[in-house]
């Protein structure tokens, strides 16, 4: 009878896999998106606290777009590419979004490897690293 409860020890004391998927694949996004070129020079008005709550918004978007694909385009091949186009947009969004968090800590925060200002009110620190360049 106890070789049930060996059986569940150990499965216990397996080791899990410490990073999710999910977490693995925003991570690469992550770091391919601070790989790319800054192609414009974004506002002053745009800081990180703007940004995480136009990502929420954009993802939301999207993700009414990613229904509204799935019940509108017939043909197979193209609502699965613009299902995966879709997700892989949100999930970039959603892994741009959680960097932006604890960014103006570190007076480095960009967005799809654009730089993003940090406000004084944030990290005064950060325009006294900026004036001593």
């Amino acid at each position: 009878m106890t070789t049930g409860t060996g059986y569940v020890a150990s499965m216990a004391s397996m080791a899990l896999p410490t990073k999710s998927l999910l977490n693995r694949l925003a991570g690469s996004l992550d770091s391919a998106a601070d790989q790319l070129p800054e192609v414009v020079e974004l506002p002053a008005w745009i800081d990180p606290s703007f940004l995480r709550a136009a990502a929420v918004v954009a993802i939301a978007t999207i993700l009414v777009l990613l229904v509204l694909a799935a019940r509108i385009i017939r043909r197979l091949v193209v609502r699965g590419l613009v299902i995966v186009v879709l997700a892989a947009l949100a999930l970039g969004l959603w892994s741009q979004r959680v960097s932006l968090a604890d960014c103006a800590a570190e007076c480095s925060c960009n967005l799809f490897g654009q730089a993003v200002q940090i406000p004084d009110d944030l990290n005064p620190n950060c325009s006294q690293a900026t004036g001593s360049r």
